[in-house]
């Protein structure tokens, strides 16, 4: 609770501090689900937050790939070189180095960190089932995110035809990965701001219980995170956008958001 709670200080600070100097987080979340940028970051130079696109073959949940594209990703990379030591990659404007590629994309296996939004609104072909498989054996780490029952019965399947051999547990809170740098106990379950603006509640879909599926190789690797119950990247998107909505939620999402990240650098 001292961690979360000096992520929280550290967030007040970097948004004053940002108020001081200009604006250093993106604001007024539109889920774009049109590309910004193409390729790698310019300058490879630390960590890069990859999000993963798709067409959609159905749609079982909210918008798409695009999801809170891209001002949690913006944000989120301003936040992990404020509150950590890693250095992230940049574009050459200077802007953080968050980028999209598909599961075809050569670019791929430069991300060693993936994000997908709306996992059950696809389903992969044969042919980016074998590439998300050497993609995830060869080092790779998939963090999918903004789940709601009953995604998981689309999204497991997926999961299961990637890696066969494949080990879906649900990650206690005891796990090392959500102490790395901030211990989180609960984990937290984040709703999008508008669903809380209109229930008040942390679940979009009425009572549900949080999980974090954590998902392991053959070499007993994680090597997927699927969030349900959920919406993390909210709370990195509307950081500028509700101030009584990022008191409540952006501390925990941030934490949890640098936790793993830094799992997956040093894993």
């Amino acid at each position: 609770m001292r961690l979360a709670t000096a992520c929280a200080l550290a967030l007040g600070l970097a948004a004053m501090s940002g108020a001081a100097q200009g604006p250093t987080i993106m604001t007024n979340g539109r889920n774009l689900q049109t590309p910004i940028n193409h390729g790698l970051p310019d300058q490879l130079l630390g960590f890069t937050f990859c999000r993963l696109r798709y067409q959609n073959t159905r749609r079982a949940r909210k918008t798409g790939w695009g999801d809170d594209y891209p001002q949690a990703d913006y944000n989120f990379m301003v936040r992990l070189s404020e509150l950590t030591k890693a250095r992230i990659s940049r574009w050459n404007d200077g802007s953080p180095g968050f980028a999209n590629v598909t599961a075809m994309d050569p670019d791929l296996f430069q991300c060693p960190y993936l994000r997908m939004q709306n996992a059950a609104n696809y389903d992969f072909t044969p042919e980016e089932t074998v590439r998300m498989h050497d993609y995830l054996v060869k080092g790779g780490f998939l963090w999918i995110d903004d789940n709601w029952d009953p995604d998981f019965e689309y999204i497991r399947p997926n999961l299961m035809r990637i890696l066969p051999d494949a080990k879906i547990v649900d990650l206690p809170v005891e796990h090392p990965m959500f102490s790395v740098l901030y211990r989180l106990d609960p984990l937290p379950q984040i709703p999008s701001l508008g669903s809380w603006q209109r229930s008040g509640q942390d679940s979009e879909i009425g009572p549900s219980t949080v999980h974090y599926y954590g998902v392991f190789d053959e070499r007993d690797r994680l090597v997927v995170l699927v969030s349900m119950n959920s919406d993390v990247s909210d709370s990195w998107e509307r950081e500028g956008d509700n101030q009584a909505y990022f008191a409540t939620f952006g501390s925990k999402g941030y934490s949890l958001g640098v936790n793993v990240a830094l799992y997956v650098m040093t894993h």
